[in-house]
């Protein structure tokens, strides 16, 4: 069963098994990278696909889904959307493409400016034996994903297959629409603090992030962890040092 949102951040914060550097969530070591992230360069929706095709996990990009995508494909786009519209996630559109060429695996993204910088949203669909999940990532999870996936093709010579497997979401525990100013909360907009953390899971196990705003406003920073649980494939900790310029 899904926990909830609140749930998930008192137990990351307890301690729990699921909390960050408990010695549970990687058993063994991990590769370990720090990079720097340029809000106003690196995080814009067009910058952001444009690694999702370099690395090969985006391709046949086009204007609109393919003829051929499910129904229930074409809906699950259509709803997302809708929350991009909502949320205000209504600039910069990317193409779609074809995760991995699977039309029935959309990725597309469109961002919102915020007073420090563009927060590049993104949407993808899995559809796999008739199980659907559509899910949403926004704010620091794109970062952290696009960082990851730039640094695990360069310097770990990751395949398409695998990057998309270690690092694209599959299942949610809850919907991530983030901010750049920390913890919001994603219905009310209420600000709840500077540090924001989020859980999903991948093909391959999980993704554990956590955000925290260092030194708000425009020309502050903020950083990133990404601790990537790939089960025996991958397992990597990357510290993404955002700068709000």
């Amino acid at each position: 069963m899904p926990i909830t949102r609140r749930k998930f951040l008192k137990a990351v914060a307890g301690g729990a098994s699921i909390g960050v550097g408990s010695g549970i969530f990687f058993p063994k070591p991990v590769n370990a990278y720090t990079i720097n992230y340029v809000l106003s360069a690196d995080g814009t929706s067009d910058a952001v696909f444009t690694t999702f095709q370099e690395a090969q996990v985006a391709l046949n990009e086009s204007a609109v889904l393919a003829p051929s995508t499910e129904p229930v494909v074409v809906a699950a786009v259509q709803a997302t959307q809708s929350q991009f519209v909502q949320r205000e996630f209504t600039q910069n559109e990317t193409p779609f493409a074809q995760r991995l060429g699977n039309v029935n695996n959309p990725l597309w993204g469109q961002q919102k400016q915020e007073d420090v910088g563009p927060n590049p949203g993104f949407g993808t669909v899995q559809l796999v034996r008739n199980r659907l999940n559509a899910i949403s990532f926004t704010g620091a999870t794109t970062a952290g994903i696009e960082r990851a996936m730039l640094i695990l093709r360069q310097d770990e010579k990751l395949p398409a297959s695998q990057l998309d497997a270690a690092l694209v979401p599959t299942r949610e525990r809850f919907e991530d629409w983030g901010t750049w100013r920390g913890d919001v909360n994603p219905e009310t907009g209420e600000y709840l603090g500077p540090v924001s953390l989020t859980n999903y899971e991948t093909r391959y196990g999980s993704v554990l992030r956590r955000y925290e705003v260092l030194e708000p406003g425009l020309g502050g920073r903020g950083r990133i962890r990404l601790d990537v649980d790939g089960g025996q494939r991958i397992r990597a900790r990357i510290l993404i040092d955002v700068l709000f310029s």
